[in-house]
């Protein structure tokens, strides 16, 4: 594969991922290969390249015979992408606290500035990709280049997650807060404290979530075709 054909399935990857990420597409989506060739001016081959890279992500389905959608994640695997976030963010963000500077804590209080800003205009989409960014961004600090791909797939799969189970929109103004006291804490240099922060945080986020599940539930045919029945 050419380089020029690899950058141009990397932009559309990232255009409809970013789309995804700020929950402007939401869960179930179809996402038709000509009409995003003409959306993103692409061609259509670079189209599905960049549908199978985003299906590999957990971001999109492929269903045979009926095309791609924005994937709707499960309750289980809802509860299974927290788990293992919560492993990933931990790790971050010990090895953050041990080495970000004045100029990185800078940047992590502007996200936060930012997304409160979000949160009080009502810009939902801005707020969540604010937020997300604040996860990357202290993925970046980590220092840890594969530790931060995982967290960036990890923090956009959530977000469809989040779109999908979240009870309370009003959700996202508890987050600032506990975002700027995990700021105030790699300040210091508290790198356990820090940690039980970004677990806890984690753990709030999660519960805003409706992830129990439903009880099958049982149809009685007979008194629903009643009024059809014969003889």
């Amino acid at each position: 594969m050419s380089t020029a054909k690899k950058k141009e399935i990397r932009r559309i990857v990232a255009a409809i991922g970013q789309a995804i990420l700020e929950q402007r597409l939401a869960p179930g989506t179809r996402l038709v290969e000509l009409k995003l060739s003409d959306a993103l001016n692409a061609n259509r081959n670079h189209v599905r390249a960049a549908l199978l890279e985003l299906s590999h992500q957990g971001l999109v389905s492929i269903v045979v015979n009926k095309g791609a959608m924005v994937a709707c994640p499960s309750q289980q695997e809802a509860a299974e992408v927290f788990v293992v976030r919560q492993l990933l963010e931990a790790e971050a963000t010990a090895l953050a606290a041990g080495r970000a500077s004045k100029a990185d804590l800078a940047v992590l209080k502007k996200l936060i500035e930012d997304e409160r800003q979000a949160v009080e205009e009502g810009k939902r989409p801005v707020a969540v990709q604010l937020a997300a960014r604040f996860h990357i961004e202290l993925a970046r600090i980590a220092g840890n280049r594969v530790l931060s791909e995982m967290l960036e797939r990890l923090v956009a799969r959530c977000s469809l997650i989040v779109s999908m189970y979240q009870k309370d929109s009003r959700a996202h103004e508890c987050h600032c807060e506990e975002h700027g006291h995990l700021v105030e804490l790699l300040a210091a240099g508290d790198v356990e404290a820090a940690v039980l922060s970004m677990r806890q945080h984690l753990e709030n986020l999660e519960s805003s979530l409706d992830l129990t599940q439903e009880e099958e539930r049982v149809t009685d045919f007979v008194a629903l075709f009643a009024e059809q029945r014969t003889g």
